[in-house]
């Protein structure tokens, strides 16, 4: 996740609104490019698909769907482990299920330790950082650079000093289904990629899929604990699926030429840094020189190139984390 480019520490506006994107199918676009979440209609009740950065929000996105759907929710679908979509569990936590891949629940060990499936809080910067950025976070970004700091003030920011984090109590490991009278909602993992447990959600009959962190529409992506070959190879394998919408985990819904062009933008930095290492440069020297500008334009390009391409550099030479 990306704070300062996915703007998770805004407070809500009238712009987070819920919108229809197909039958039965809504989208809670985040103000700003704040995360998007979703609904989607089972007839006698709601599946919920991520649930926002903060109780704040969470309260305001079920109170919407409360008062403009009127049905109960059936379930809660977390995409993957990152703060800005999983931080409202605990708005819906109850006799909800919240359920993930268990890649997502090992995540959540991993970075807080075990707690019996009763949640975790937590207030201090580096762990939240790490579960927004992916646990390679200060290992990218150095710490006297300006956007530590951005991150930091946001983090710090009144309805983040104190995050709790609810845990999946439902996980699967491959695939996951809810059959309804009028459509399959597929809950598809398909292996690392953004994150390890990045979850696809394919509403069959809508023609409709929710991506979360996969898909970055309109700004440049943070790679961070990225697996990035994983990466293109999911998109291109939502590119197979047959859909008119695709809704991404920040910025307005778009089509399958959308996904296309962002695993372009993939493929490029990948291939850029790869170059990089055949001419022997080091880490740093790839940070000083490698640059995409056919994206130079993108909001956050300037921000986070450096740290996408040290990233990718690690990813290349087997080295993710340490």
């Amino acid at each position: 996740m990306i704070p300062d480019v996915k703007s998770p520490m805004q407070s809500s506006t009238p712009d987070s609104q819920l919108q229809p994107v197909g039958a039965g199918a809504y989208v809670w676009r985040g103000a700003d490019g704040e995360s998007n979440a979703g609904a989607v209609d089972t007839g006698d009740s709601l599946l919920v698909v991520d649930t926002q950065q903060n109780e704040s929000l969470a309260r305001t996105f079920r109170a919407t769907l409360a008062d403009q759907l009127g049905k109960p929710i059936r379930a809660v679908v977390n995409t993957h482990y990152h703060l800005d979509h999983v931080a409202g569990n605990g708005v819906f936590a109850g006799s909800v299920p919240i359920i993930a891949h268990e890649r997502t629940a090992e995540a959540f060990a991993t970075l807080l330790g075990a707690n019996g499936g009763q949640g975790w809080t937590v207030t201090d910067l580096p762990t939240k950082s790490a579960l927004c950025y992916g646990e390679n976070f200060s290992e990218l970004v150095a710490e006297d650079a300006p956007a530590r700091a951005e991150a930091n003030r946001r983090l710090s920011e009144p309805g983040y000093e104190r995050i709790t984090i609810v845990p999946p109590t439902h996980t699967f490991s491959d695939r996951f289904a809810f059959h309804l009278p009028d459509e399959v909602v597929r809950l598809c993992y398909f292996g690392p990629a953004h994150c390890d447990g990045d979850v696809v959600v394919h509403l069959e009959n809508a023609r409709v899929v929710f991506m979360g962190d996969l898909f970055f529409r309109g700004r440049f992506p943070w790679l961070g604990d990225c697996d990035l070959d994983g990466w293109i190879r999911v998109l291109d394998c939502v590119l197979s699926f047959e859909i008119d919408t695709v809704i991404p985990g920040h910025g307005p819904p778009g089509t399958l030429h959308d996904i296309a062009a962002f695993r372009d933008l993939l493929t490029a930095l990948r291939d850029a840094v790869a170059a990089a290492i055949r001419a022997g440069a080091s880490e740093d020297e790839a940070v000083r020189k490698v640059r995409l500008p056919r994206y130079e334009a993108l909001p956050r390009y300037a921000e986070w190139i450096g740290a996408d391409v040290r990233s990718a550099y690690r990813y290349l030479k087997g080295k993710r984390f340490g």
